[in-house]
């Protein structure tokens, strides 16, 4: 949460000279609010994610992020009166299952069990998925970079609020020598992060949040691919299972992401 706070008050900063460069637009203060609780939703759906993390191992909760395109179908449908046809539903359900089966090869079965941690996960997923769902209101309103940087703008009031919790204070003061070794690293990473948030939003701009969160679930498929060739390159670092059985298993499940991607897009 340390780092988080540091990478959240960037992403402010980022915000305000946003809003410098093209003049800060009064989109009136309720659309403001909205907006600025959106980004601080950004910093904090990070702290259930965590918590969940600190209880089980990552790849029985990674898998569970395939939940965030529910939430925003439900959220979209109740709050933008959004809705999808019928086979974009059944594409949905087919590239979220998929995706799951994908992600969780080894979780056993035994990841919808009501685990303290899967709670933490749904919450997540909620919360983020709440995020697009405002985006998505406010931007039909105003233009993507207004409400983009009053977006960043509250992940950077939430990265301070972060940042007067005394354990993230002392998190920070007791590894400042360590952040300062890694800032390069840490503003590589945080510069990337940035871009993908601002692809994600630009896409919510142009159409419905569940096409956009659908498309995260190409991910495993991605993750896939990079484990196999780190495997074969550097298997003194990075030890993937890449034997026939379960590439055969996963390629089952990224066929049906495909399918139901098809569904949904075409």
């Amino acid at each position: 949460m340390a780092i988080t706070a540091i990478a959240c008050i960037i992403s402010g900063v980022f915000g305000v000279l946003i809003g410098l460069v093209i003049g800060f637009v009064n989109i009136g203060l309720f659309q403001i609010a909205l907006i600025m609780f959106a980004g601080i939703l950004l910093t904090f759906y990070l702290w259930p994610y965590f918590e969940a993390m600190k209880l089980e191992d990552a790849s029985r909760i990674v898998p569970l992020f395939q939940f965030i395109p529910v939430f925003t179908l439900i959220l979209s449908s109740l709050i933008l009166k959004e809705t999808l046809t019928l086979k974009q539903i059944v594409g949905l359900v087919l590239v979220v299952a998929a995706g799951v089966s994908l992600s969780a090869e080894r979780l056993e079965g035994k990841m919808f069990k009501p685990r303290k941690s899967l709670w933490f996960m749904l919450l997540a997923c909620l919360m983020y998925g709440l995020v697009g769902i405002l985006f998505r209101f406010v931007v039909k309103e105003a233009s993507f970079w207004t409400t983009l940087s009053y977006e960043y703008i509250g992940s950077g009031i939430g990265g301070i609020l972060l940042f007067l919790l005394p354990r993230v204070r002392k998190s920070i003061s007791a590894d400042i020598q360590q952040i300062k070794s890694s800032s390069g690293i840490i503003t590589f990473n945080n510069g990337i992060a940035i871009l993908a948030q601002m692809s994600e939003s630009y896409a919510i701009s142009l159409v419905a949040v569940p096409l956009v969160n659908l498309i995260g679930s190409i991910q495993p498929v991605l993750s896939l691919g990079e484990g196999y060739i780190l495997t074969k390159r550097f298997p003194n670092i990075i030890k993937e299972d890449i034997s026939k059985k379960v590439i055969a298993n996963k390629l089952i499940s990224i066929v049906l992401i495909f399918c139901g991607l098809y569904l949904v897009y075409f």
